[in-house]
């Protein structure tokens, strides 16, 4: 197996356990992962127009209308009015979003720092060594996207 695909394997499959790890841990009810991409961009951003979020998040609009639709629903987005243009609107995440955000942020960290602890000395130190390598990977990868 090449180099590439290995480590696709290992990010996506980290990536996922970390998640489901995280839910059962902190005993979260599961986001579809729209959702979760839809409350993370809101929270980093402070606020998107539809427009924007569809943009950033390279969904097609009537993706990110469903998705909001449903957010709203639950109680995690609400809309409020553009500054400066009474016809847009801009969409935020609830203060119950940014804490669930937050509770998942945590629970994650402290799995991560369980399965870390698990592991030998030497391969904490591989990882170590290899995370300047692996964020200079994700930067490349990023600015080709």
């Amino acid at each position: 197996m090449e180099l590439g695909d290995q480590l696709v394997g290992l990010v996506q499959g980290l990536g996922r356990a970390l998640v489901q790890a995280t839910r059962s841990a902190e005993g979260l009810p599961a986001l579809p992962e729209s959702q979760v991409a839809v409350l993370r961009r809101l929270s980093r951003t402070g606020g998107r127009t539809p427009a924007q979020l569809a943009d950033d998040l390279h969904l097609a609009r009537p993706t990110i209308s469903n998705v909001v639709r449903d957010l709203i629903a639950d109680g995690l987005v609400e809309r409020r009015p553009a500054p400066g243009d009474g016809r847009s609107v801009v969409l935020v995440p609830t203060a119950g979003a940014e804490a669930r955000l937050t509770a998942f942020r945590q629970g994650r960290s402290e799995v991560m720092a369980r399965a870390l602890a698990t592991l030998s000395d030497d391969d904490r130190s591989r990882l170590e060594a290899a995370a300047p390598a692996l964020v200079r990977l994700l930067d490349e990868v990023r600015s080709k996207g």
